[in-house]
């Protein structure tokens, strides 16, 4: 059975386990299906769009964190909304792991604070960020996280 457009355009409570409790990470990677579903649509967004720019990122996560149904068509919110909708659909079908509301908005939460954190001149720090970590080229010695900041978050 694949994901349809029709499940992609459910309301997200009608995918959701009950809950909307905050979730305080200890280990992101608890969550990393739900981290790379939104991070690869936006790197996948960003590469159909080279113009995107870091605020822009920031605006569709505080719009999902407030709405996940209704965004623009064609939007980045919408395209991160139909992303993870899919997934949930996708891990119902398979029997895999559901998610609560409040764990999906503590996630997106958190992604605020990343852009946030990884802002550049440039604008676009965190995209840059996103596009390393999928390339498997992030820092690890404490000179290289020092260079990699110098380079592209100074």
């Amino acid at each position: 059975m694949d994901v349809t457009e029709a499940d992609v355009n459910r309301p997200l409570a009608e995918l959701v386990e009950s809950g909307n409790e905050k979730v305080l990470f200890e280990d992101i990677g608890d969550y990393y299906e739900m981290f790379f579903s939104i991070e690869s649509t936006v790197l996948n967004f960003g590469q159909k769009k080279p113009a995107l720019k870091d605020k822009t990122v920031l605006s569709a996560y505080n719009k999902l964190k407030k709405d996940f149904d209704g965004q623009k068509q064609g939007s980045l919110a919408d395209e991160i909304s139909k992303s993870v909708k899919a997934l949930l659909v996708y891990n119902k079908i398979e029997g895999e792991r559901n998610y609560t509301y409040g764990e999906i908005n503590s996630c997106v939460k958190h992604l605020i604070k990343l852009v946030k954190q990884h802002r550049s001149p440039s604008g676009v720090g965190y995209l840059y960020w996103i596009k390393t970590f999928f390339e498997g080229n992030m820092p690890i010695t404490d000179t290289e996280i020092s260079d990699y900041i110098d380079e592209y978050e100074s």
